[in-house]
């Protein structure tokens, strides 16, 4: 082997023991930085279906556990612990925490949407889009619409359709608060405006349905007394029965 060989091999060496030691002290001069700040972002939190805000999450991560609080070097925090503890919480979705270079620990929360609330009896509790069951909690609560009845899994399903699309019209949004189910596949809807109930029937066609009570609306909502009226029936094709008390 040349001199030169030997020489550039040597160099080479002392090169990657030099960015070893970088790498390992810079390691270790990260690892005992203190935490700067907590930085929370909580996703999904329109229409005031939300149970979450910061505080809750400070309390979820550092309330009676070994984080105390924030006070901690960034190698004494366990990302994937506190993920875990997040996910494990019955409102949360999905979490993401990952810390930066400047001390911040960035939090990223994607959590459950409640779409309506469904009692019947005694039972209570939320839907979520995704047909998952949420407990109702005494201190939270979620501004949907209330559906009574005993639902099978299939109602549930186009329970939801059903409100899915209510909330995204603002008239229908600001008008529904509450179904009824009156009998095997047959709903009534509750307005907020006026003394009376909407007959929806069935579920087949609804949107077709819920357009001609958004006609309806349109024309009568702010003139005439929607009071004199008993019943707004739906059923009924390409037509509205308004019937008065």
């Amino acid at each position: 082997m040349k001199k030169n060989q030997v020489l550039f091999i040597f160099i080479l060496l002392l090169y990657i023991i030099f960015i070893t030691f970088l790498i390992f002290f810079s390691i270790k001069m990260h690892r005992n930085r203190k935490i700067k700040k907590l930085h929370i972002i909580i996703m999904n939190t329109a229409y005031n279906k939300h149970f979450l805000d910061e505080k809750m999450i400070k309390n979820i991560l550092f309330n009676k556990n070994k984080y105390k609080n924030i006070d901690n070097k960034i190698g004494e925090i366990c990302v994937l612990e506190m993920e875990n503890k997040l996910n494990n919480y019955p409102f949360i979705k999905k979490s993401e925490v990952f810390i930066s270079v400047d001390g911040t620990i960035n939090i990223n929360i994607l959590q459950k949407e409640p779409i309506l609330r469904i009692k019947n009896g005694k039972k209570e509790f939320y839907l979520t889009k995704d047909s998952e069951e949420l407990e109702i909690y005494p201190f939270y609560s979620s501004n949907v619409i209330l559906a009574k009845g005993p639902f099978s899994k299939e109602e549930k399903k186009y329970l939801l359709e059903l409100v899915e699309f209510i909330n995204y019209d603002n008239l229908l949004k600001n008008q529904i608060i509450s179904i009824k189910k009156k009998e095997d596949n047959s709903f009534i809807l509750i307005p907020k405006i006026g003394n009376h109930y909407i007959m929806l029937g069935n579920m087949k066609d609804f949107k077709d349905k819920l357009y001609k009570l958004k006609s309806f609306y349109k024309q009568y909502l702010n003139k005439i007394s929607l009071d004199q009226y008993k019943i707004v029936d739906l059923q009924y094709k390409n037509q509205i029965v308004a019937k008065k008390r």
